[in-house]
């Protein structure tokens, strides 16, 4: 999961790159700003240095500072850019320090958040030591281009935009009465701007269409609302298709012969219009023989090249192309388990160049070491299957409402855990040692409850290095005090040839990631093993998909599907650069066969590899539609036809609201609110937000309902605002009863509104239709964990066990609610990643875990700077503090709690009630309104004593505040009530004093009682 300020930060991680250009031409600026330009050459550029130079037509470079990361000697800041170093006869110029074997230099022109033009822009060493950048284009020149030449219009953009097969959408203007509009088409990427207008190719005549955008259309595009719409005239749309496999571009004319504007085209509307297919793509085996297919429909060309794994060996197979655009070789026996990759030869408009690549299958099962070629493998051959596969039977699972979900990264797992054989230690198959300390720790939590593993990124990753040979280590860091910087220094040096990263960065989906496996060329029967092994342990596994961008676009070296169907895959901005909101380079699911590329996926993992859910990156930028279609195929699945029952399935991700679908721009998107109904779960920021106190962009020390505001102050402003807590204790509300949007009850000053009427923000703070539509949760692997908050916003002064009881209370307010809990690994644990509030790339330092409960990560000194610097002053101050360190004491009263309120859950199914309706009917919060018991929620559950349920009524009060309270309510009075019998056989002494007496019961500070009634 990617908070926006995670965001940057993974963009810097990624290598995505523009590419290098022939010069091109360009606008002057105008006489008056070349009179002020200095006319002096810039001076020669120093060794171990690489220079950018910059031009604007206006000529204002104020406030125009330059990013730079990767094999520069001094990376900056996003909020802190280079400045410029000089003027020279170009336009402005930056020196960047270099490292002396520097391979490249990435970087970002930008003012603040405005970016110029737009794209993450690399400078190989190979090409030169300069760059030149225009204003506006994305092209990284390395020789000067001309820009005393005028003309109007710009190829290398493509601001007019294909709706079908014949329509087309230009900005408003663009199109004039009488103007000749014009579609050129150049097979050999021939065409050229010229001051006179577009040059060579052929033509087809357009036309405007009355009206604009059709209603069916403006819902499509909603961003182009206001386009003018052209369409290709009649007796030109037969050659539409052939247009399609070369270079594109618009001109509008007037008849004097004045250029009004010209540019390049977007297509991906039309190839789905023309090419949308749903027959079979990648390897298909009959019997032991293959047939490779791949959808290209703008390729000039498609081979096949056929080695051994390691490239020797290899033929070239020709590849026919049908009508749908696919391209098709069919092999034989002596195919099995060799290599292959695709070349194609296409028109890339990011170079605006034919280009001949070669490229991996976007539908690779199988990939060579470091995913340099696909395999041709049968997935469902003998060899790929653990014995016991084919039979393998998964934990019961009465009803998704069930679920709850300890999210886990792979290396986090086992990489510290000497009960792991050593060669097995951040693998698949350290989950198969049954014996260890982390699967005894899982096994313990399930036997308890907990329902499922959610696995950070499993798929294969493009920025982890599967050779690991390779692999470098920061070397012992214990020495170091607990605050010193010497740790991450240590770590940040390393950190790219490691093997440690999140991995939210795809590069081929439908691949374990090689470096997790013991043997990269058995990953896909290691990663059975791993499901396998925690399916035994009564753990259902879910995974991590990341459909909403790739690693790469373009000709970069990462980049799959834009070397295959170049503009098509990706998300583009009105000028045609590729949309980079989620960090890296957005994918448009919208298109139907990046759609059905996320859909198989989802399928073939369900069905090969036992996948039991699926948990979406940032679903907020993927379309309702999206989500529905992949509901829809999962559902089909059956144990009869494909081994798993997909209405078992779930799926779950981030409702977040950013970026340019902000809104419904790009159709209605997969966000908290709109999701409703729809049966998807999706992340409740607002019970986080209360929990905790404070946000993930703000408030490091702002106190929550778990972490002692009004109930013990920490000495920051706003500590003891009472109206606040109660405000925070009615969003608590609204998340337990699974943040319901039309539930109804009492707020803080004694009105009776709905889920939706409570406020978070701007926002409505219920959204969802059914409880299995939210995910409650108090901290996930972005951010700051649950314990590290709570050593922040607790007060100083606080006791270990003070502290230990807040993590506790705020476990117990995400396990305990209707919804399904979420909790990342460790937060019963007392987790620690000394306040690194974005761990993606901070190695195994400061992200193991240690299942012995002896230590919980605290002190392992200051979080790598790049995101945690301007809190070094307060980070520093409390990891010094030797009492803030939690006992092995206190984490095994952690880990105790934790799973006896898991206990408690799933003692009775009135704690995971399937519909709104049911919830509420069974479930009313005592102690609200305007004199309630601040820092007290309490609730009671009332339903039927079934086999499910052995309780009549249960009665939860979350204590929050410093000291003893006593909730009184005439609805307890006769219900005979006593402690849950899990917490009566508690560790914890001070629970069990917890009373029931006449119409009240008596709950001591900072603790959660549940009381029961037959």
């Amino acid at each position: 999961m990617k908070n926006l300020a995670t965001l940057l930060t993974l963009a810097l991680a990624a290598s995505a790159a523009a590419q290098t250009s022939t010069a091109q031409t360009f606008l002057p600026a105008p006489p008056t700003l070349l009179a002020q330009a200095s006319p002096v050459a810039a001076p020669p550029v120093p060794a171990n240095t690489a220079r950018i130079n910059y031009y604007r037509l206006d000529g204002k470079y104020d406030g125009w500072g330059l990013h730079v990361w990767e094999d520069t000697s001094r990376p900056t800041e996003w909020t802190a850019p280079l400045n410029q170093t000089g003027k020279s006869d170009f336009g402005v110029y930056w020196d960047v320090p270099m490292k002396t074997d520097w391979k490249k230099l990435n970087f970002i022109i930008h003012k603040g958040d405005e970016k110029d033009p737009g794209p993450d822009m690399t400078l190989p060493a190979e090409k030169g030591a300069q760059a030149w950048i225009v204003s506006g284009n994305p092209a990284v020149n390395t020789t000067r281009p001309d820009t005393s030449v005028r003309q109007v219009g710009d190829l290398m953009k493509q601001q007019a935009i294909m709706l079908g097969r014949d329509t087309v959408a230009v900005k408003p203007g663009f199109a004039q009465p009488g103007a000749f509009l014009t579609l050129y088409t150049a097979p050999d990427a021939s065409l050229k701007l010229t001051p006179a207008g577009v040059d060579g190719g052929t033509t087809l005549t357009l036309e405007e269409v009355e009206g604009g955008l059709t209603p069916e259309l403006k819902a499509k595009v909603p961003y182009l609302a206001n386009y003018t719409l052209l369409r290709v005239r009649e007796e030109d749309r037969g050659r539409i298709e052939t247009a399609l496999k070369g270079q594109l571009a618009m001109s509008s004319v007037m008849p004097d012969g004045t250029v009004l504007d010209a540019t390049g085209v977007q297509t991906a509307w039309a190839l789905d219009d023309l090419y949308a297919y749903s027959g079979p793509l990648g390897v298909a085996w009959a019997g032991d023989k293959p047939t490779v297919r791949v959808w290209a429909p703008t390729a000039q060309d498609v081979k096949l090249r056929l080695s051994d794994a390691d490239g020797k060996n290899e033929k070239t197979v020709a590849m026919t192309r049908d009508k749908s655009g696919v391209w098709t070789a069919a092999g034989d026996a002596s195919w099995k388990n060799r290599a292959y990759l695709f070349e194609t030869r296409v028109f890339a408009p990011s170079t605006g160049k034919i280009e001949t690549n070669l490229v991996t299958d976007p539908y690779s099962v199988a990939l060579t070491l470091n995913s340099t070629r696909s395999l041709l493998t049968d997935l469902n051959d003998a060899a790929q299957k653990p014995a016991g596969w084919d039979t393998l039977k998964k934990p019961a699972l009465n009803s998704v409402n069930d679920l709850s979900f300890y999210e886990l990264h792979l290396r986090d797992f086992s990489a510290a855990d000497a009960t792991v054989p050593a060669a097995e230690r951040g693998t698949y198959l350290a989950f198969t040692q049954s014996g260890s300390d982390g699967m005894k720790h899982l096994k313990a939590l399930a036997d308890a409850g907990l329902k499922a593993i959610h696995l950070l990124p499993t798929f294969d990753i493009a920025t982890i290095n599967e050779d690991k040979s390779q692999w470098k280590s920061p070397g012992d860091l214990g020495k170091f005090p607990p605050n010193s910087d010497e740790q991450q220094k240590a770590v940040n040096a390393v950190k790219d040839a490691d093997a440690y990263n999140w991995g939210y960065d795809p590069y081929h989906y439908m691949v374990p990631e090689g470096s997790y496996a013991v043997k990269p060329g058995e990953r896909t029967k290691e990663y059975r093993q791993m499901v396998m092994a925690l399916n035994a342990s009564g753990l259902r596994v879910i995974q991590d998909v990341v459909f909403n961008h790739t690693n790469a676009n373009g000709q970069a070296e990462r980049s799959v599907l834009d070397r295959i169907v170049p503009g098509y895959y990706h998300r583009l901005n009105v000028d045609g650069g590729v949309e980079n909101s989620t960090c890296c380079s957005n994918t448009a699911t919208e298109h139907s066969m990046m759609r059905r590329l996320m859909i198989d996926t989802l399928v073939l993992m369900a069905r090969q590899y036992r996948v039991d859910g699926f948990r979406f990156d940032l679903m907020g930028h993927h379309l309702v539609s999206d989500m529905k279609a992949a509901r829809a195929a999962l559902d089909a699945l059956t144990v009869q036809k494909d081994g798993v029952d997909g209405r078992k399935i779930y799926l779950y991700g981030e409702g977040w609201d950013f970026g340019e679908v902000q809104g419904n721009k790009r159709g209605v998107n997969a966000t908290q609110v709109n999701m409703y109904g729809q049966g998807i779960g999706t992340f409740n920021d607002r019970i986080r937000d209360a929990v905790r106190g404070g946000n993930p962009f703000g408030g490091l020390q702002e106190q929550g309902f778990a972490t002692g505001l009004v109930g013990l102050p920490n000495g920051q402003k706003g500590d003891t605002d009472a109206a606040k807590l109660l405000q925070l204790s009615d969003l608590l509300r609204v998340g337990l009863t699974g943040n319901l949007r039309d539930y109804k009850l009492t707020n803080a000053a004694g009105q009776t509104v709905t889920g939706a009427g409570i406020k978070y923000g701007d926002s409505p703070a219920g959204y969802a239709a059914s409880p299995q539509e939210t995910i409650n949760y108090a901290s996930a692997h972005d951010n700051q964990t649950l314990f590290d908050a709570v050593l922040l916003k607790a007060p100083q002064n606080a006791t270990g066990a003070q502290r230990t009881r807040m993590q506790n209370l705020a476990n117990s307010l995400i396990l305990l609610g209707q919804g399904l809990p979420f909790s990342t690994s460790g937060d019963d644990l007392l987790r620690s990643k000394s306040f690194d509030t974005d761990s993606y790339n901070s190695g195994d330092w400061f992200n193991t875990i240690d299942w012995t409960g002896k230590t919980n990560g605290f002190g392992r000194g200051l979080p790598p700077a790049e995101k945690n610097a301007d809190n070094w002053n307060l980070y520093r101050r409390v990891l010094g503090n030797a009492a803030l360190k939690p006992s092995p004491a206190d984490i095994g009263r952690a880990s105790d709690s934790y799973r006896e309120f898991l206990r408690v859950r799933y003692s009775s199914d009135l704690f995971r009630l399937e519909t709104a309706a049911k919830v509420q009917q069974s479930l009313t919060f005592l102690n609200t309104g305007p004199k309630q018991l601040p820092g007290v929620i309490a609730m009671k559950l009332s339903g039927a004593v079934s086999a499910t349920n052995p309780y009549q009524n249960i009665v939860v009060v979350f204590n929050g505040s410093g000291k003893d309270v006593t909730v009184t309510d005439a609805k307890l009075a006769g219900l005979n009530l006593s402690l849950h019998p899990a917490l009566a056989a508690s560790t914890d002494s001070i629970v069990k004093a917890s009373k029931y007496a006449g119409n009240g019961v008596t709950v001591p500070g900072l603790t959660t009682a549940v009381f029961v009634g037959k």
